[in-house]
């Protein structure tokens, strides 16, 4: 029997102002915008785009919805149906970073199922190594990443400003979701084999009893 390609939701959260939005264009057109300020996008907005693996095609739509996914009808919406959560942070502002166990308690408890991955934006901005400042180091990120390893699926950096990680961060995370999805369908083939009837036979047990 034919099937579609595969289709995955993928939901974009996070603090304000870490480049959600810019994520959301490059992955949209492949363009940046220069923010003026620290900015919220208004309204819901997705884009659905086609991934070759090469030996499979794969198709992630991608959400974006600035502030208002802390509105619970834009919420509802917002997380229903969600494969995959990429959870933003600014590599260059550790506020933004501090605050992500309670994104990542957000999405299991409103997207049940969802896999997780993690991106650091804003890479082009950081300075020479010894001048992090208020920037996330590696420490913070080891940290952070042994006590959340059961639940993040994928880690990346990224720049939106000179597209630098995106195209890989897309592919690999399209790679993870196929992968995950494969591996349900065989464990089920395996659980249900052809002949097997067991619904029957515990019918049939239960008629013997009576």
């Amino acid at each position: 029997m034919a099937t579609g390609i595969p289709s995955f939701k993928v939901i974009l959260h996070g603090e304000y102002g870490v480049g959600k939005s810019s994520i959301f264009r490059r992955f949209m057109n492949d363009t940046f915008t220069q923010a003026t300020g620290k900015q919220s996008t208004i309204g819901l907005d997705q884009c659905t785009r086609t991934i070759d693996l090469g030996s499979q095609n794969v198709k992630l739509t991608l959400w974006d919805t600035g502030g208002m996914e802390r509105m619970s009808f834009i919420g509802s919406s917002y997380y229903r149906g969600a494969h995959a959560a990429l959870l933003c942070y600014s590599v260059n502002n550790k506020d933004t970073f501090s605050i992500l166990s309670q994104y990542i308690l957000d999405i299991v408890m409103n997207a049940e199922g969802a896999k997780i991955f993690l991106c650091g934006n804003m890479t082009d901005q950081l300075g020479p190594e010894g001048s992090e400042g208020n920037a996330v180091t590696d420490t913070d990120l080891d940290q952070f990443m042994s006590q959340c390893q059961d639940v993040l699926s994928g880690v990346y950096r990224v720049s939106c400003k000179d597209s630098s990680g995106l195209e890989e961060m897309f592919r690999d995370m399209a790679r993870v979701l196929h992968q995950d999805t494969m591996s349900r369908m065989t464990m089920r083939r395996d659980m249900i084999r052809p002949g097997d009837t067991p619904e029957r036979e515990q019918t049939t047990e239960k008629k013997r009893c009576c």
